[in-house]
């Protein structure tokens, strides 16, 4: 079994470091205002599973870091797969609900969960955990792992091609993630960079049901490819535009007038 594994592992290895070499991807833009060229499509593996109905296109990078840290985490303890949701569209662009997405730099990657026993099993999709990490779907009872998600980030962040931005969790569950991973006795070095990559910032308390993780540009996007979002308020008004909307008041204006 474990063989068979480590040949699973190699051929994802192998694979997604072609994806590297051969990358003619391009992410283009801001993750909220951009858009993919020659995306990859990310594929179910024996490490990963795919969210239904979601868009699984992305950067060679990104689409090689899932397949990467997913066989890592297999060969280091064999157990249930990743569950993957939205990458991005195949051309990037708006990907509703998200106001990101949009370049194939992001990815939602579901939490690691265990049945009421603390056997670890696959959820059947993303499940949003309550206060105490849990959550319930048609009858059956899951709680989060903390352990192997903290595994499955150390594979992120240990990962020698693709370098993570940043990832959002909810301070709560974070918190029993570093819990797990000093338990595990792992060097103060390891846990301080999980600490970094998870630290809350906008958008981490309404991350209870996966991570999301954002990726570096890779270095042959630069300078097309931007690291951060922009801002979507709307530019200001020409004076033009303006002295437009004041014709428009004062007409409003005389019209109620003449009504009363």
């Amino acid at each position: 079994m474990r063989a068979w594994l480590l040949i699973t592992t190699l051929a994802a290895l192998g694979a997604s470091g072609a994806h590297a070499q051969d990358s003619a991807s391009r992410s283009v833009g801001a993750p909220n205002r951009g858009r993919l060229e020659n995306g990859v499509l990310l594929r179910g593996t024996d490490a990963v599973m795919l969210q239904r109905g979601s868009n699984q296109w992305g950067t060679n990078e990104l689409v090689g870091l899932v397949e990467r840290a997913s066989a890592r985490l297999q060969a280091q303890e064999p157990g249930p797969r990743l569950l993957v949701g939205d990458l991005s569209s195949r051309r990037g662009g708006r990907l509703r609900p998200h106001s990101s997405h949009q370049n194939g730099r992001d990815a939602d990657l579901g939490l690691f969960v265990t049945d009421q026993d603390g056997q670890a099993i696959e959820p059947p999709r993303f499940l949003e955990l309550d206060q105490y990490a849990c959550a319930s779907e048609r009858g059956v009872a899951y709680c989060f792992d903390p352990r192997r998600t903290f595994l499955f980030i150390t594979a992120l962040l240990e990962d020698s091609i693709t370098r993570v931005q940043w990832i959002l969790i909810a301070a709560d569950l974070r918190q029993r993630i570093l819990a797990a991973g000093r338990r595990l006795d792992v060097s103060p070095e390891l846990l301080a960079r999980v600490e970094t990559a998870t630290e809350p910032r906008d958008g981490s308390e309404s991350h209870r049901s996966h991570l999301h993780v954002r990726i570096l540009c890779p270095e042959d996007d630069v300078p097309r490819c931007q690291e951060h979002t922009v801002s979507r308020r709307r530019p200001a008004a020409s004076s033009r535009q303006r002295a437009r909307a004041r014709r428009a008041r004062r007409a409003a204006a005389r019209r109620r007038a003449r009504q009363n």
